[in-house]
This record gives C-alpha cells, sequence and structure tokens, in this order.
C-alpha cells in the first residue's frame, strides 16, 4: 500500500467529529441537582417516622422546614440576585401577618398564603427598584431600615397585627377539603413546599437565564455592554426570593397558630445569613442543610446546660474552618484531601 494510497483512505475533514460540535454541558448540569431533591424529599418523608412521633420532635422538624424555605429565599436574593439584605425578618414578618389576614377574609389558608407571596414580592420589588443605585454595603443598610420601618409599621397597625398583644383564631392548613389538624401532618405540607421552591431554583441554575444572571450579578458593565438588563435580572430574582420568605412567614403562622411581634427580630436575618454560609453560599444544598443544622444542633446540646453554647460555636467555627464553601462543598474538599493524601 503505498502513501497515497493510505491519504486517501482517511476519512474527509468534514466527516472528522470536531472538538467544537461536541456539546459540553454546563456547569449546573453536572451537580445532579435533581438527584439532591430526590434526596431531600425522600428523606424528608421518612424522617417524621424515625424521628419524629413526639409534639416536641414534630415541632422541631416544622421548624428545620420552614427555615430551609426562609433561607432559601435569601439564598436568591444574595447568591443568585447578588444583592444582600438584612430585611429577611421583615419579609417574614410581612408574610406571616398578610398570610392570616387574606386567610380570615378570602376564604382560608391558601388564599392567605397567595396574598403573602404577592404582598412580600411587591415589597421586595419596590425595595430593590427604590435603592437598585445603591452601592451593596449601602443597599444592605437600607434594607435594614425598612425592615425597622415596617416593624414600627406593624407596631402600631393594632387592628391589623394586634400588636405585642399577638394574633390568635388563626385558620388551619387544609388540603382538599381535609384540615391539616396535627404539626406532623403539617409538615408534609411545608415539605411540599420545599420541593415546589427547589424544583423552581432548579430550573433556573439549569437554564439560560442563569447565565445571564450570573454575568449581571458579577460583571454588570459588561453584560449591560452585552445587550443585557442586569438591573431587570437582579430585580427578577430579589423579587422571587422575597416571594419564598413571605412564603416562609405564612407557614409559620398557620403552624404556630399563635404569634407576636416579639416573634420577629433581625436576629431572624442574621441566623438565615449563618444558615446560607454554613450550608453553602454557592449551592442549592446550602439554605436545606443549613437550616437543618442550625436548628437542630443546639436543640441536641441542652443537656450540656452551661456549656451547650460554647460547644456550639466551636463546631460552627470548626465547619467553617475545615469547609470554607460549606458544609454543601465537603464532598470536593474531601476529595482534594484524598487526592492529596495519595499523592505523597
Amino acid at each position: 500500500m503505498s502513501v497515497s494510497d493510505t491519504h486517501s483512505a482517511a476519512p474527509p475533514l468534514e466527516a472528522r467529529p470536531s472538538p467544537l460540535r461536541r456539546v459540553i454541558p454546563p456547569p449546573a448540569y453536572q451537580r445532579r441537582q435533581w438527584l439532591f431533591l430526590a434526596i431531600v424529599l425522600i428523606a424528608g418523608s421518612l424522617v417524621p417516622s424515625v424521628y419524629g412521633g413526639t409534639p416536641y420532635r414534630d415541632g422541631l422538624l416544622a421548624e428545620i422546614m420552614i427555615n430551609a424555605v426562609l433561607a432559601l429565599g435569601f439564598y436568591w436574593c444574595f447568591s443568585l440576585a447578588g444583592q444582600f439584605t438584612f430585611g429577611v425578618f421583615a419579609m417574614y414578618a410581612a408574610g406571616a401577618y398578610i398570610s392570616v389576614w387574606g386567610a380570615k377574609h378570602f376564604g382560608g389558608f391558601w388564599s392567605g398564603l397567595l396574598l403573602a407571596a404577592v404582598g412580600t414580592a411587591l415589597i421586595g420589588g419596590l425595595t430593590r427598584l427604590i435603592f437598585a443605585k445603591l452601592s451593596p454595603i449601602y443597599f444592605a443598610i437600607a434594607t435594614m431600615a425598612i425592615g425597622g420601618l415596617m416593624l414600627i409599621l406593624f407596631r402600631e397597625w393594632v387592628s391589623f397585627t394586634g400588636g405585642y398583644n399577638g394574633i390568635g383564631d388563626i385558620a388551619i392548613p387544609s388540603v382538599f377539603g381535609d384540615q391539616l389538624a396535627t404539626v406532623h401532618q403539617r409538615y408534609y405540607l411545608m415539605l411540599g413546599v420545599l420541593g415546589l421552591f427547589l424544583v423552581l431554583t432548579i430550573c433556573l441554575l439549569r437554564s439560560p437565564v442563569m447565565r445571564e444572571l450570573t454575568m449581571s450579578r458579577d460583571k454588570g458593565p459588561v453584560a449591560a455592554s452585552a445587550g443585557l438588563k442586569p438591573r431587570h435580572l437582579q430585580l427578577v430574582a430579589f423579587t422571587v426570593g422575597s416571594a419564598m420568605q413571605g412564603v416562609a412567614g405564612s407557614l409559620y403562622a398557620h403552624n404556630s397558630g399563635y404569634f407576636s411581634l416579639e416573634s420577629f427580630s433581625i436576629d431572624i436575618s442574621l441566623s438565615v445569613l449563618l444558615m446560607v454560609l454554613l450550608g453553602g453560599m454557592g449551592s442549592m444544598y446550602g439554605p436545606v442543610i443549613g437550616a437543618a443544622v442550625i436548628i437542630y444542633l443546639p436543640e441536641q446540646l441542652r443537656g450540656a446546660q452551661k456549656y451547650s453554647e460554647l460547644i456550639y460555636a466551636g463546631l460552627v467555627l470548626l465547619i467553617v474552618v475545615a469547609f470554607p464553601g460549606g458544609i454543601a462543598d465537603a464532598r470536593r474538599i474531601v476529595g482534594k484531601w484524598l487526592s492529596r493524601a495519595r499523592s505523597k
């Protein structure tokens, strides 16, 4: 066989696979979000039968679900939209009060839940629009001021909020006409709401819009020069996150049966920030993991009495130092440690 025969037998350039033609999935497709969602829903469905069974434990699990929804809303505002907000406690309170009022006047829990989502979305969206030109640090301060003003409004608007006397006689959630009279039953409702919001988050992360939102968040001027509208995209993400925080407030109100203005303070915003940082700010897993750790861990340390707070702070510090990217990043960090150990 001659050299010319060998060259003639080679496939034409057009028929050769080009690396440019290979479809490389974006990073979001490689993170197995649907698998994580399935794990959350399956584990969440099984936990009450293993750990629950008493009013105290069922209440603890319900609190984890509520805080997971609240932290996921903050994740949308901070991690996705790139806007840090101290106003989480105000959205939480507004969602609770609007939901109770809506349930009373418009036909029950679901009407109240929808009004809470719409009302807090409007409040969050207007806040973002009004203070859009502020730098991130001044925007955060502005949200804290708005939250303080909202608490003053709730304190003075006694006919709407009950002030420090609180609100009782709250509508019990129902599904297909059946009332969810126990915390155990309401827990599954909260799990379903969290699952719905996680589906929404996954759809965003796996969509082309996420690329535009990331560019708008990290490189605003470059995104604007490319024809994108950074403020519009961030506004939408911030508005959706605010609505989630309002829904968390609605779930809290209808699960507790009674609450007052003392239930809401800026400490809630700080706790949610810790949840997201501890769980993983760069991952949708972070809010869920962080909420479970922050709510469950202190309860388990109550037996240590006066040393419980010290142990809790030490464990949180250890996690932050060992996993700077949060608990959700633990798999990658551990894998790096193992690879280094094998190379030695």
